[in-house]
């Protein structure tokens, strides 16, 4: 499963994960809502859950009916999504070269300094 997704995206898929690792029971479009509220930004309900729909046609969340609502969980956990993230960046730009990868985040950290 290779993850491509937008900044709301990212930004919903990180709410529902801190949501499972919190050990929120029922995980809701209200839920994500809130959950990604800031003091410069709030969402409408009808855009958090048209993402959250876009994340389960991506097959990276699924959804599940409760009575009038629907239940949201994420696939894979935070773990293997950077797992897999971390395979595809070797691959794509270090020719499967997982040393080279570490040779050029230990020269960004110099760097960055």
């Amino acid at each position: 499963m290779e993850l491509k997704q937008g900044d709301l995206e990212n930004i919903i898929l990180n709410a529902l994960w801190l949501m499972e690792e919190e050990g929120v029971p029922k995980i809701d479009v209200k839920g994500v809502q809130d959950k990604i509220k800031s003091d410069r930004q709030s969402w409408a309900y009808t855009t958090v859950k048209t993402v959250l729909d876009r994340l389960v046609d991506k097959e990276l969340v699924f959804r599940i009916k409760d009575g009038k609502k629907y239940l949201y969980k994420t696939v894979m956990s935070r773990k293997r999504a950077g797992e897999d993230a971390v395979k595809k960046l070797v691959k794509q730009y270090y020719r499967g070269n997982f040393k080279d990868m570490i040779a050029a985040a230990e020269q960004l950290s110099i760097t960055c300094k």
